[in-house]
């Protein structure tokens, strides 16, 4: 069973590490209780990392699910203010269809 996986990469301005890192929660948290959300994850820099790219993983039973969970109101205004905490021009979304890894599935 494929699935529709959404990656989201972005880079804090300067001093807003941690209102990013909450702000990405508040989306997944939200995302989390939305239809057709499988699972996801906060992509935050490793320790010996030089960078302070962060970002998020959401995966959906379909691009349908994962559109309208984006473009209601609360997900927008949720996007909105990340945007306002990150480098101008820094925020990428990839959009991807998931196949299972063969060992995971079974």
């Amino acid at each position: 069973m494929s699935t529709f996986v959404r990656v989201t990469y972005l880079i804090p301005r300067p001093g807003q590490v941690e209102r990013v890192k909450t702000q990405l929660k508040k989306l997944s948290d939200y995302f989390a209780e939305q239809p057709g959300y499988i699972e996801g994850y906060l992509l935050l820099p490793t320790p010996e990392t030089t960078h302070h790219a962060m970002g998020r993983v959401g995966v959906w039973d379909n691009d349908h699910s994962a559109e309208e969970a984006a473009q209601a109101e609360h997900g927008m205004a949720l996007r909105a203010e990340l945007l306002r905490l990150i480098e101008e021009d820094s925020h990428l979304e990839y959009t991807f269809i998931g196949e299972p890894d063969p060992k995971r599935a079974g």
